[in-house]
């Protein structure tokens, strides 16, 4: 199963999700966006709230629905996945997040 927990990451700090979370509000470009996030998913480990705050940060685009995707693994509550997907306004998003993780 592709899907597992770095075990080598520390839980995410709150300190580092607020930084996080301004820097991703400042990020003119998808690309930098995604960037920060592929940096961060290398780091730590995430909750659901944690991942829905960083989904949230961001206004529009392709990175908004791909920080989901990329920091999927990392997270420790999959259970709570379905909270992060309502933070999504649209059905097409809802889709290709679930499409991409293969997941009901």
């Amino acid at each position: 199963h592709p899907h597992h927990t770095n075990q080598m990451a520390d839980p995410l700090p709150e300190k580092d999700l607020a930084n996080f979370e301004e820097q991703l509000n400042r990020m003119q470009t998808d690309r930098d966006r995604l960037r920060l996030v592929k940096t961060a998913s290398n780091q730590f480990t995430f909750t659901c709230e944690q991942v829905g705050r960083l989904v949230q940060a961001q206004h529009y685009g392709d990175s908004k629905a791909q920080t989901a995707i990329i920091l999927y693994p990392m997270i420790t509550d999959k259970d709570k996945f379905s909270t992060v997907i309502d933070l999504y306004k649209y059905d097409e998003e809802k889709k290709l997040i679930r499409d991409q993780l293969a997941l009901k």
